[in-house]
């Protein structure tokens, strides 16, 4: 799908709140409510538009501590990470999963009670993994900027 200028502002302005009311972010655009309601269900059946969720403060939910994982794996082909991937993705704790190029192989955001449960989850899902080589743990001691979405082009 080809994005033209209109849905970049769309884009942006969803970014920013997707939480207005359609006839706000038409005026924002400047387009009629009936075409901006158009172009955003088009956005979204493209899958431009994954997801509108909301984004929470961990400390205010019960999860104040954040930790930032890079893993090493010993062995690197899909069949080796596979059972891993799974585990992950059915982590509530994990918010976010990326496999990666250079001297770690994944990178893991997670937000947990404490540490006890940090300590508890680490045991579980890392130092039981054969495949596992090394983990280290970031604790955050301070989030300065947590922005969703990505960069349109023109916003570099």
């Amino acid at each position: 799908m080809t994005l033209d200028p209109i849905d970049h502002r769309i884009l942006k302005v969803l970014q920013q709140n997707a939480d207005l009311p359609n006839i706000t972010l038409a005026e924002r655009v400047g387009l009629s409510a009936s075409a901006c309601l158009r172009r955003v269900a088009r956005l979204k059946e493209a899958g431009v538009i994954r997801r509108v969720v909301a984004l929470l403060d961990p400390a205010q939910t019960g999860r104040p501590l954040t930790a930032i994982v890079t893993l090493e794996f010993a062995r690197h082909g899909s069949e080796f990470r596979r059972s891993f991937m799974e585990k992950i993705k059915t982590e509530p704790s994990v918010t976010q999963c990326y496999l990666v190029t250079g001297a770690v192989s994944c990178v893991l955001i997670v937000h947990m009670r404490d540490m006890d449960e940090y300590l508890a989850f680490a045991d579980r899902l890392f130092d039981q993994d054969e495949n596992v080589e090394a983990f280290y743990t970031h604790i955050v001691l301070q989030t300065i900027k947590n922005e969703p979405g990505v960069l349109l082009p023109g916003e570099a």
